[in-house]
């Protein structure tokens, strides 16, 4: 199966007006509706979205936040909507009692966003599909359309609920493949890696027993789009500006110049102390065959990795 990637447009110059990729009749789309899970992540991939279709200034960012604490952290595996009604009987029953620290969790508030201070923001808003299909039917003779964009498991059923709930006043656009029922969503944006499992190396490298597990089963349909890769916000105006800034730090080091970027530990890679002194033993050896090595640390590495490292 041949898989061909999408580019998308560069931002129109200052970041405003309507871009090629609205052409033929959707140019009255005006504003954007992002719904995040709070993985910056998840989150830059929709806002670089929104900023290559040139809605950047006039978007309204939800937030959808999981109860946090005592035994919440062994909740995630449910869907959130079940995650929030098992936490709040818990609370119900052991509020008053010795296990509350165990069993007590608390729901995260509105809370500033400091990786879109580009866009003008500030603060978000809690997510809720009854406000969200309120406010695009309510404005929508004056607004006209509004794009929802989300990204993130947790962000699915609700960009799906406002799709199903105001039809006539969004167009949804699901970014990372939502593992099942597409036709949920006008739209699912979606890395071409996705769909190794169907092409003919990946039926030659993924045994047939394990095909079956692996997302998805069957080839992209027509509201399908595939990327090269992640979406994200680093287009040629912001490398051009970063470039500025970071020119006269970097501009001096010995070349090459070794960038190492370091996250915070996932499911599947747990790392600890352990580890971040093998990376310091192995950034050693490095410098003996390049000029200089800069770390760049994400805000979830760990303090005690950082001082490691």
């Amino acid at each position: 199966m041949s898989i061909r990637p999408v580019w998308m447009p560069e931002p129109p110059g200052g970041g405003t007006g309507a871009p090629e990729i609205f052409a033929g009749g959707a140019g009255t789309v005006r504003r954007a509706i992002v719904i995040g899970n709070g993985c910056a992540g998840a989150e830059n991939q929709c806002l670089g979205l929104v900023r290559a279709l040139g809605l950047a200034d006039r978007l309204t960012l939800y937030r959808i936040t999981r109860p946090i604490g005592g035994i919440n952290k062994w909740l995630h595996f449910l869907p959130i909507s079940l995650h929030k009604i098992v936490d709040q009987i818990l609370r119900h029953i052991f509020s008053n009692t010795t296990f509350a620290p165990l069993f007590q969790g608390k729901m995260l508030a509105p809370y500033p966003v400091h990786n879109v201070q580009s866009f003008g923001l500030s603060s978000v808003l809690e997510a809720d599909t009854k406000k969200i299909v309120t406010v695009v039917h309510d404005t929508f003779e004056k607004e006209g359309l509004a794009i929802v964009v989300a990204c993130g498991r947790d962000t699915i059923s609700y960009a799906s609920s406002v799709r199903f709930l105001a039809p006539d006043n969004v167009f949804v656009i699901q970014i990372q493949h939502p593992r099942y029922r597409l036709d949920r969503f006008d739209l699912v944006v979606t890395p071409r890696h996705d769909y190794y499992a169907l092409t003919a190396k990946g039926q030659q490298e993924i045994p047939r027993l394990f095909r079956t597990w692996i997302t998805p089963r069957e080839p992209p349909g027509p509201n399908v789009v595939l990327t090269a890769g992640a979406l994200h916000q680093a287009d040629s105006a912001t490398l051009r500006i970063a470039a500025t800034n970071w020119h006269d730090e970097l501009a001096p080091l010995t070349k090459p110049l070794v960038v190492v970027n370091i996250g915070g530990p996932t499911r599947n890679c747990n790392y600890g102390v352990d580890l971040a002194k093998q990376l310091v033993s192995s950034l050693h050896k490095v410098l003996k065959t390049c000029g200089s090595v800069r770390i760049s640390f994400s805000r979830r590495t760990p303090q005690k990795n950082l001082t490691r490292t």
